[in-house]
């Protein structure tokens, strides 16, 4: 049995990995996200998807999409018409939370969509009613609610499962925490362990480390429900404030007979008086909505589908992780896979391909399950673009987090956007790489008058 990884280079920020599966008498292909972060990438999309097609031919395809967010499956809705096999050879993997009987999904979905169409509408009474005055903090505000909110404000993941299902003739299997079975078409070669999202709302809500999880440090962050609360009753405030018609009691912080809008107020005299104006804090409580919408964006990361992937003989795991943070990690140590010994900390210890989490975030992989994987044969893959990451200030590529990844793969990390060209020549650039010790691994798309198109690592 031979697996070959390939990671395509989406010149974005952007997930998608072909895995081809080489028994001596079949292949079978399993294709892991397509998106890109940046809406201006569809011909780069078209390219990858062409590729993935001829490399396919008619052979079997599974499609798994790991969370609903647009740099993981933006491909299938720009490109999604050249992967469709007339044949019906293709089938969908989705998370337990994507389906409509799941009553955990049923609840996520909820308080997502509660939240996106309050803070959609708040969001145009802001542009309609503040930024005339051309306040530089709400302007600001703006701009980063506008980055915050790419993925989910108006919920086109939805529109994607749409077209996967369509490209699958809705062949769709729902995959929940502590399944295992043996991958379609490997003889029995490859088996796959479903590890995320969890099912505890304690975990799927937490985001960040602590001190003792992180491989580089953040502090813990609120969780789902203390989001709820405050955010609607904030966003609630603000709609009341500017449309008084819709204005009920308890959406805003002080009941109405404590208003006073008379020429006898003192306090907002006060307040208004122009020798005090730089104590005054009139726009500073719109970054709440800023942060509110990161950390729906980010909550979204923790729903995602976790598969680890058993090559059956050597007992050798590959491991992908979507975008899963640190309460999703977490929950990995408490699955309970039925009719058999393994665990999570079982996987995580024979893992020698890693998937990075959300493009080498600083929260998306737990020091605890980094440093059981498996050092002597580690192969760190990250999905990445620096100079989109950079962009938008993504705490992406971190020195702390390469160098926690370095020292435990001996310098196996392979970035999608690191290599050179040098007279018509494509060179790994790696500078820790041991050339000797990873022998002919990597392979490298050729150039065709344009950068690589993907890097491929085998596993055996």
């Amino acid at each position: 049995m031979t697996t070959t990884i390939r990671m395509y280079n989406q010149l974005n920020l952007g997930d998608c990995f072909l895995l081809k599966f080489s028994t001596s008498t079949e292949d079978s292909y399993l294709l892991i996200d397509f998106g890109s972060y940046e809406g201006n990438n569809s011909e780069r999309e078209r390219e990858i998807a062409q590729d993935i097609k001829e490399t396919i031919g008619d052979k079997k395809l599974t499609i798994v999409l790991t969370h609903q967010h647009k740099d993981h499956y933006s491909g299938f809705l720009h490109a999604g018409d050249i992967l469709k096999n007339k044949k019906n050879k293709t089938e969908l993997w989705l998370s337990y939370l994507d389906s409509e009987i799941s009553k955990e999904g049923q609840a996520i979905r909820s308080v997502t969509e509660k939240f996106w169409k309050k803070s959609k509408k708040v969001k145009a009474i802001l542009k309609n009613k503040l930024a005339a005055e051309a306040k530089p903090q709400i302007q600001m505000m703006l701009d980063k609610k506008e980055s915050f909110d790419l993925f989910a404000e108006d919920q086109s993941g939805g529109e994607a499962i749409t077209k996967l299902l369509e490209i699958a003739d809705n062949k769709v299997k729902f995959l929940t925490p502590g399944d295992h079975f043996m991958m379609p078409g490997t003889n029995d070669e490859i088996k796959v362990y479903v590890l995320g999202p969890p099912f505890d709302n304690k975990f799927l809500s937490k985001r960040d480390p602590g001190k003792s999880e992180e491989v580089q440090g953040l502090n813990a962050m609120m969780e789902m429900a203390n989001m709820d609360i405050s955010g609607s009753m904030m966003l609630d405030a603000l709609t009341s404030l500017y449309e008084p018609e819709s204005f009920q009691e308890y959406d805003f912080p002080f009941n109405r007979q404590y208003i006073n809008t008379g020429a006898d107020n003192g306090p907002k005299k006060a307040y208004e008086n122009m020798d005090e104006a730089w104590r005054k804090i009139d726009d500073d409580w719109l970054s709440e909505i800023g942060r509110l919408s990161l950390f729906m964006d980010k909550l979204t990361n923790n729903t995602s589908l976790v598969l680890a992937f058993e090559v059956v003989a050597s007992k050798k795991v590959m491991l992908f992780v979507g975008d899963a943070q640190i309460g999703n990690w977490q929950s990995w140590f408490n699955v309970v896979f039925k009719d058999s010994d393994v665990t999570g900390e079982d996987l995580l210890s024979r893992t020698v391909v890693y998937k990075a989490g959300h493009h080498s975030s600083l929260n998306a992989t737990l020091k605890q399950g980094l440093d059981l994987m498996n050092e002597r044969e580690l192969v760190i893959l990250i999905p990445v673009n620096q100079k989109v990451s950079e962009k938008y200030g993504f705490h992406m590529l971190k020195p702390g987090m390469l160098k926690g990844y370095h020292r435990k793969s001996q310098g196996r990390v392979l970035r999608s956007d690191s290599i050179v060209q040098n007279s018509g020549e494509l060179v790994l650039d790696f500078p820790f790489l041991d050339a000797e010790k990873f022998g002919n691994r990597i392979h490298v798309h050729p150039p065709k008058g344009h950068p690589h198109l993907w890097i491929e690592v085998t596993v055996t």
